[in-house]
């Protein structure tokens, strides 16, 4: 494992950091701190596409203003995380205990797996987050969310699926195979 420090960021940060309009001086100001201290910047694989869907259908760019965001993004040294069954597994409890879109759910997953913290814009995904969260929208900017995640919690039931035990144990037996 590395000593260099990992921040999570999700697709909502991305979108503003890259959007003109929806810069603040926290944004900017997080991501460069984030650059001086030699943060790596970590999503799973999703998030390219949240960020090609959010700026192309959401904010109406046009395929060259889609690509000039995508690589700017770029230009920041973001590591993308496959996700693999194992943290299917996780992301489908955390959309049921905290009533997040899977989409969310693998932030959370990634940086609970990574030992992060996760910075976002996304209040929902903040809460979820727990003191992991560094939410960096309007009203709290630049605070960390101290409300601990239990008081949004839901009782989990994929443990309760018949199938579920067959299902873990192929996925540990694809696991286990080599390459």
């Amino acid at each position: 494992m590395s000593s260099v420090p990992i921040m999570v960021i999700d697709a909502s940060l991305a979108v503003a950091r890259v959007r003109v309009k929806e810069q603040t001086p926290q944004i900017i100001d997080a991501f460069r701190e984030w650059a001086r201290m030699g943060i790596r910047l970590v999503v799973p694989r999703q998030f390219w596409w949240e960020v090609v869907n959010a700026l192309a259908v959401g904010h109406h760019y046009s395929g060259d203003q889609v690509l000039e965001g995508i690589h700017e993004l770029e230009t920041l040294g973001i590591e993308t995380r496959d996700m693999d069954h194992g943290l299917l597994l996780l992301t489908i409890e955390a959309v049921e205990r905290f009533r997040l879109t899977a989409y969310d759910a693998q932030y959370l997953v990634l940086a609970e797996t990574l030992i992060a913290p996760l910075a976002t814009l996304d209040r929902a995904l903040a809460r979820a987050s727990g003191s992991r969260a560094r939410f960096l929208g309007p009203g709290d900017a630049g605070h960390r969310l101290s409300e601990p995640p239990a008081a949004y919690e839901h009782d989990v039931t994929w443990p309760n699926y018949k199938g579920a035990s067959a299902y873990l144990a192929k996925l540990r037996a694809e696991a286990a195979r080599p390459g």
